[in-house]
């Protein structure tokens, strides 16, 4: 979306509006002259950019009786699982809404594998659109309050501190999107490692926060009163912040002291809080009565975990839920609270993009709990990608690197898993690694720094828009990065890992 003319940017700004009126142009002229043999293509690098784009473009063309085939992409996604989330967060989004006819996910990876997560998220989009059940399953209701054309996330308010709290309960969700980690009983048995899992800093065996650790934990299965290294476990993270979530009738038979007991709605109104639990949270499915979700919306519940079952529609009980709130005004946080069993890796990031990004990039929804038996580290890092993709929290580099092509002047996988390994540690940074001028430094409108192919063994950098440094010898290129990075004060070092000492 870089790539817009001078007047249509004067006017619009580098905006989704700015690509609809330019596309529009251009069809304009097309019909103009009976020619009709065309699609559109609204691709972003952003995928909040790229989805509303799209739903302006859509909603155009219903305006004016229009019916042309839409082509869907994230531009320049990147890599690995992040590049997959970013795209099903864009492409998966509309899908879900019944938008798109043809796709195109956009990896730094050799191309024949981009052909398997596109498969997977048309099956995905296909069986949620075929699935006509689970969308009858959610009591009818009108949607007044979700506007696709402007953008704005809920208000909420955040735990805040009591008196009577013997720890601090502030931070087991966060200003900027949560994440919630299940764990297992058995995962207690390692402290240490279940710390590492859970994105902590170590000393001498006790855990510290850090930018990517959990916030929370949730956990169905308590230890007994008398298994005190399980507890102890459980109590060093309660001490660093890390809230401790577990169902009620488990509170109950085993009480944790400063726990937060997990409630399903339906049994909200005669539950008796447990001996230590200090906070509620409300289990919502979204095919509640109206009621209840009234009540729900006016609770003094600490959060809302979305959790629907697999018989419902996501999308169609996420909006009703998400419409009860607003309609009460409330400001209780809703965690979406997704479970898989047996999916393979690429599945769960490509169905919690799809499903769960389709909310976020609404602004509606504060905070991911993915429950599954994947390794626990795997699905900590795939939350917090949702919540970065959907431009929520950033904890890490953000890179927009385009797939290989004909023009292509360096070996773009090579060189980006050079910058990543160089520059991987700075959240809040976007670097563009784009492997020729012809579209590079349109398509990286997003980008803080650009790395471009300027010439066969030259690179140009970029600071935003403007090219700083030209026909740098390749060899010498990312050290160049980084010192263009240092000098605009945007470098910090990486923080050496301490290791752990036995106590």
């Amino acid at each position: 979306h870089g790539s817009l003319a001078a007047r249509t940017l004067s006017y619009y700004g580098d905006t989704p509006q700015g690509m609809v009126e330019s596309a529009f142009e251009f069809a304009r002229i097309c019909r103009k002259h009976d020619y009709h043999n065309f699609l559109f293509s609204m691709k972003a690098s952003n995928p909040k950019v790229m989805v509303a784009a799209y739903r302006l473009l859509a909603a155009e063309m219903y305006s004016l009786d229009w019916d042309y085939p839409l082509h869907l992409g994230v531009t320049e996604a990147g890599e690995g699982e992040d590049g997959r989330m970013k795209s099903a967060i864009g492409i998966g989004s509309l899908l879900q809404d019944g938008l798109g006819d043809t796709i195109r996910v956009s990896l730094t990876e050799d191309p024949w594998l981009e052909l398997d997560p596109a498969g997977k998220l048309k099956a995905i989009a296909n069986a949620q659109l075929e699935a006509a059940g689970a969308a009858s399953n959610v009591p009818t209701w009108r949607e007044t309050t979700r506007d696709f054309k402007v953008f704005s996330s809920r208000e909420v308010e955040l735990p805040v501190q009591k008196e009577s709290d013997n720890l601090d309960m502030r931070n087991v969700l966060h200003r900027d999107g949560s994440v919630i980690s299940a764990i297992t009983l058995e995962q207690l048995d390692q402290p240490a490692a279940l710390y590492a899992k859970l994105g902590c800093k170590t000393a001498v065996g006790f855990p510290f926060k850090d930018i990517a650790t959990s916030d929370s934990v949730f956990i169905r299965t308590l230890p007994a009163a008398a298994d005190k290294e399980r507890r102890l476990a459980l109590r060093r993270l309660q001490e660093v912040g890390v809230g401790v979530l577990a169902p009620i009738a488990e509170l109950t038979a085993n009480p944790l002291p400063d726990a937060v007991a997990v409630v399903p709605l339906a049994e909200m109104a005669g539950a008796k809080m447990p001996e230590g639990a200090v906070r509620m949270a409300v289990t919502v499915r979204g095919d509640e009565s109206d009621e209840l979700l009234k009540a729900v919306a006016s609770s003094d519940a600490v959060m809302i975990l979305l959790e629907v079952p697999a018989d419902i529609s996501r999308i169609h009980a996420s909006r009703r839920v998400f419409e009860a709130m607003k309609a009460e005004a409330s400001k209780i946080p809703v965690i979406h609270h997704t479970k898989f069993t047996t999916e393979p890796r690429d599945e769960l990031v490509l169905t919690t993009g799809s499903q769960v990004g389709c909310s976020l990039v609404d602004g509606n929804g504060e905070g991911v709990l993915i429950e599954s038996p994947l390794d626990l580290e795997f699905v900590r890092l795939t939350s917090f990608g949702l919540l970065q993709g959907s431009r929520m929290r950033n904890i890490k580099t953000e890179y927009v690197s385009c797939p290989s092509c004909g023009r292509t002047l360096f070996d773009l996988q090579e060189v980006t898993a050079k910058i990543s390994e160089a520059t991987g540690h700075l959240p809040g940074v976007t670097i563009a690694v784009m492997g020729c001028i012809v579209n590079g430094p349109g398509e990286m409108a997003d980008a803080d720094f650009g790395y471009v192919g300027g010439a066969p063994g030259k690179i140009d950098l970029y600071v935003g828009k403007t090219v700083v440094r030209k026909a740098i010898p390749s060899a010498e290129a990312c050290d160049e990065l980084i010192q263009l990075i240092k000098d605009n004060d945007r470098w910090v070092e990486k923080e050496v890992e301490e290791e752990a000492v036995a106590a």
